[in-house]
């Protein structure tokens, strides 16, 4: 393991939210915005929180009792993997968890779990559910920012084409499932629909899992 330095939360928090028509971060649902849910979720494994958007773009007011830092992204239309880059230079801290901001119904056991398997022997631990990476509900050392500073220099903007620079734990669906049988983690808001589906969901849940 490596020695416990404390873990950042970075949330994407993007652009213009085109499909959904309108700022889904500021999306208020059950008295707190998507962005506030995944704040509120995340804390209590964290030190610190960035909240990233795009340049140009708008904060929703959020509340944190930790350290909160609100950074633009530094390379301008690299979508979420400037956003990734952005959140880790910004981070005060070795390590970091990239969450997005669309994704509400995080599971701390699960993360605390993802956490735990964070060492000196990976730079990223990513979970795949039914078949998918899931790259923003990772969890990332510094040591990623060479690579993803080399694709975005050479034009990229895909998660999956700096992995094979680093070294990456990959989690399995039968042990994401210990933690979040339904995988509701990975549920995310992309358009109204998918909010009306998440909404009895989310009206239920807590600001603590």
């Amino acid at each position: 393991m490596t020695e416990d330095k404390g873990l950042s939360a970075i949330v994407l928090i993007g652009g213009l939210s085109r499909r959904f028509g309108r700022d889904k971060a500021a999306e208020v649902v059950g008295g707190r915005s998507l962005l506030q849910h995944v704040v509120d979720a995340v804390s209590p494994l964290a030190q610190e929180v960035v909240v990233v958007a795009a340049r140009g773009g708008s904060f929703p007011p959020v509340g944190c009792a930790l350290p909160l830092k609100l950074v633009e992204d530094v390379r301008e239309g690299a979508g979420a993997l400037g956003g990734l880059y952005s959140g880790l230079l910004a981070a005060s801290r070795p390590q970091a968890v990239a969450l997005a901001c669309d994704m509400p119904l995080l599971s701390l056991p699960l993360l605390r779990h993802l956490s735990g398997l964070l060492s000196d022997d990976w730079d990223v631990v990513m979970p795949r559910w039914q078949g998918r990476e899931e790259p923003l509900h990772a969890f990332y050392r510094r040591t990623c920012v060479p690579a993803i500073e080399r694709l975005l220099d050479a034009g990229g903007r895909r998660f999956v084409d700096f992995l094979p620079e680093v070294r990456v734990r990959y989690v399995a669906q039968d042990e994401i499932e210990r933690f979040d049988p339904e995988g509701r983690s990975f549920w995310n808001v992309n358009s109204k629909e998918d909010l009306a589906r998440l909404l009895p969901v989310l009206r239920g849940v807590g600001p603590s899992r």
